[in-house]
């Protein structure tokens, strides 16, 4: 008797962990409008080609991401998500990069002309 009742309760369990469901990932997507923001304010979606670009696709995931959270397709929502914020973290990279290489840029234009040409 015994072993009939275990042997349902063995059968079953596939079906409780099957039904187990993943957490809105609510502080994943927290990150990822963050990781938009930074882009966005290191100047992502102005300065270069490439860092818009992924600045756009940032946000399209973005919102499929949250489009996905609303139909609580939580694990996909998740995965989107991470990738979202990946692609705004490269995009502020690119940003930086390109900040950077303007700067120095400027800074050699400038010290051509207090060079003394010999």
């Amino acid at each position: 008797m015994i072993h009939r009742y275990l042997a349902i309760a063995l059968a079953s369990l596939p079906l409780v962990v099957g039904c187990a469901s993943v957490p809105s990932p609510v502080d994943q997507f927290a990150r990822t409008q963050a990781a938009v923001r930074a882009a966005e304010e290191a100047g992502a979606d102005r300065l270069d080609p490439q860092s818009q670009l992924y600045l756009k696709l940032s946000r399209e995931q973005l919102a499929k991401g949250k489009q996905m959270m609303d139909e609580e397709e939580n694990e996909k929502a998740g995965r989107l998500l991470r990738r979202s914020e990946a692609d705004a973290e490269l995009a502020r990279q690119i940003a930086h990069l390109k900040a950077a290489e303007a700067a120095a840029d400027e800074a050699k234009r400038i010290l051509a002309k207090l060079k003394p040409v010999n």
